[in-house]
């Protein structure tokens, strides 16, 4: 029903599909602790992927980033401090998802995973945190993270296992292997795993900075874990890509195509092999980047890697470039 309100809402002379996305994402969080009832979960998540669909996410985005920041303890524009809303230091800061991830509601946690990054963003922590890695090379990402912390003199800022690198890679374990926003949270994960950020702070570039959250046994086991991952989603879009096209059932006619929604995209890319196919080779090339330790370790010249690599999408995710609509065209 929320999606089929979306839909209608964005006929000519309608209200507009952002109208309708603010009134279901006000009534829905309206009451307390609503991000754990699975109903209202389930439901934001079919408004998450409308938002998606009708290029709509910043105005699902602007409401959640401030139920987010009065979560984390800050009212109003200004970012003041009002309380800590039960968070205790050393537990893990409030989020809109409970534990890591969410392997059900998918886009719900795509645009919650992205709010959460506006905080880091606007707050410098992330850059703050890469900065202090790079500069002593012995120190922890839990000892960067509370420097950082007194550093920017924030009030209250996310814990470790909060920070956006660790979300996108527990995101990319969790999401199902052929939903299509898989590519796009694998993408999150890389462009922060794989900068290379030392140029930017005056410093020498000294390699990717993602192998530097990775270094303890849990968070080296969580690295080995994308990796099997990643080969298991291959393994799955190869077998689907050998698969017999088959017609998605209740097919509509050449008389009624006009009515097709476009918030029903799942026959095309559950039924195209030459999408699958496409994915073994994206999913693929993700895995030669993460596994390729001398292009972690150090400064490497783009250009000279071989085709397999496709340095130029290699390059479009170190630098955190978008194209089109999306961060990379598959």
């Amino acid at each position: 029903f929320c999606q089929s309100h979306v839909t209608e809402s964005s006929r000519p002379g309608r209200v507009g599909a952002a109208a309708v996305l603010e009134f279901w994402v006000g009534i829905l969080t309206q009451q307390n602790l609503w991000y754990r009832d699975k109903t209202v979960l389930f439901l934001l998540d079919q408004i998450c992927c409308a938002a998606f669909i009708h290029h709509q996410e910043e105005c699902v985005q602007k409401l959640l980033y401030q139920q987010h920041k009065n979560a984390l303890g800050y009212h109003g524009d200004r970012g003041l401090l009002s309380s800590l809303v039960g968070w205790i230091a050393g537990n893990a800061t409030p989020s809109f998802i409970e534990g890591q991830s969410l392997s059900g509601e998918v886009w719900f946690a795509w645009l919650v995973l992205n709010t959460e990054a506006m905080f880091e963003e606007e707050s410098q922590l992330r850059r703050c945190v890469e900065n202090e890695l790079l500069s002593e090379p012995s120190i922890s990402p839990d000892q960067a993270l509370k420097k950082a912390q007194q550093k920017l003199k924030l009030p209250v800022a996310p814990s470790l296992q909060r920070l956006q690198l660790y979300r996108w890679a527990s995101q990319a374990l969790a999401t199902p292997p052929d939903h299509p926003l898989l590519p796009l949270i694998w993408q999150k994960f890389l462009q922060l795993y794989l900068r290379q950020p030392g140029p930017e702070y005056g410093l020498a570039a000294g390699g990717c900075i993602g192998r530097r959250f990775f270094q303890t046994s849990s968070q080296a086991a969580l690295l080995k874990d994308l990796r099997q991952r990643i080969q298991e989603v291959s393994d799955f879009h190869h077998t689907a890509s050998q698969a017999l096209r088959v017609p998605p059932p209740h097919s509509p006619s050449s008389e009624s195509q006009e009515d097709e929604s476009p918030l029903n995209p799942q026959p095309l890319y559950l039924t195209s092999p030459q999408l699958h196919s496409e994915l073994v080779r994206l999913f693929g090339v993700f895995a030669l980047w993460l596994d390729d330790e001398t292009l972690q370790r150090q400064e490497v010249y783009l250009p000279c890697l071989p085709p397999e690599y496709e340095p130029h999408r290699l390059a479009q995710v170190m630098q955190r470039q978008q194209v089109g609509g999306c961060l990379i065209d598959l």
